[in-house]
Order: structure tokens, then sequence, then C-alpha cells
């Protein structure tokens, strides 16, 4: 069972998100540093998740849709801010590109990546709903708190290990050259792709 646990945070770590944009993004703009702080953010945010989840808070957001609908917002509003700075950004050093201006990349900070990272994540009302959907399948009325501690604290590792990964991946010297290349459009794309998933989540209010 703890396999399977293991396995399927990995799979939610792997599938496209708003997590994973994140990554990307800081990873292939600030370096692997960055990426991998961003990477931890998300991993201790989940922390979040699995608290209210192991404690009974997930069955309060579900009471009170209200609460709920107020994260969802939060989240979204994250989002699109995340993805409108990437977005300014990459058209602002499109301007330079063209001008043949050689200014400096902005530094980000990995204390600044790490709060990227745990905001993304830690607003994300899918969290919520993900880890829903995974108790209620692994655990049952006779389990012991302590097992859905254990499966939550895999679920950390699997996704923490997969985004860290993942920014070492991108950050290697071919890809590293590839980005620095076509980085306002790498950067305008994945600004575009954070900001389509808070307009969804927008929307989501009147479905």
């Amino acid at each position: 069972m703890y396999i399977e646990v293991f396995l399927v945070g990995l799979l939610a770590g792997m599938s496209p998100g708003p997590d994973f944009f994140v990554v990307l993004c800081n990873s292939l703009r600030f370096g692997r540093h960055i990426g991998v702080a961003t990477a931890i953010g998300i991993g201790s945010a989940l922390m979040i998740h699995i608290t209210y989840t192991v404690l009974g808070f997930a069955f309060l957001l579900h009471q009170h849709p209200a609460l709920f609908r107020l994260v969802q917002g939060l989240g979204a509003l994250y989002l699109f801010w995340l993805g409108y700075h990437a977005v300014k950004a990459s058209v602002s050093e499109l301007d330079l590109h063209m001008n043949k201006n050689t200014a400096a990349q902005p530094e980000k900070t990995a204390v600044k990546g790490f709060i990227e990272g745990f905001l993304c994540n830690a607003l994300n009302p899918k969290a919520t709903l993900f880890f829903l959907s995974v108790f209620s399948q692994f655990l049952s009325s006779g389990t012991q708190t302590w097992v859905g501690w254990v499966y939550g604290l895999e679920i950390v590792i699997a996704v923490a290990l997969w985004f860290t990964l993942l920014s070492c991946l991108i950050t290697n010297d071919r890809f590293k050259r590839l980005y620095q290349r076509y980085s306002y459009w790498f950067d305008r794309i994945l600004g575009a792709v954070l900001i389509f998933f808070a307009f969804k989540i927008f929307v989501s209010f009147f479905v």
C-alpha cells in the first residue's frame, strides 16, 4: 500500500499544473538553485493539505462552500500575478533584445523562490480534492491516524523529489543554452499557461 501511495503522489506531481510551471519558470529564468528552492516550497505547502486532511479539516471546507470559494479566489489571483509578471518580464526582455541592450537578468533569492512555490501550492484548491480522493481510497475508519501521516509524508517526498529532479534536468548546459536563445518565448508561454490556470479557476466559480 505504501508503494501505491508513493506512486500516486509521484504521478500527481508529474502531471502538468500550476506547480509544474512555477518550478519550470523559476528554474529556467533564475537557475537550478532557485528552482530547487521552489520545489522545496511546494513540498512544504503540501504539509498544510496533509494536516487539515488528516485532522478532518477538508470536511469543513466542503461544509462551508464560501470558505472553499475564498481559497479558490486567492489561488487564482496568485497564479494570475505570477503569470502576469512572467509575461511582463518576457516582453521587457524581447524589447531589450531587439534594441541590442545587454542588461543583466534580474535576480531572485532562494527565499523568494521558496515562498512562490509555497503559496502556489498552498492556495491551490485542487490540492484539497486531490488529498481527499487519495485518502478516501487508502484510508478507512479502522486505519490508525499515524498511517495517514505516513501516507502524507510519502506524497510530500515524492512530489518534492520530482520537482527537484525537474529543476536539475532543465538547467543542464544544453537546455540552458536553448533557453538563453529563446528566453522571451519560453517566459511568455509559461506565463500564459499560469494565467490560463487562473482563468480556469475563475470560470469554475460560475459552473
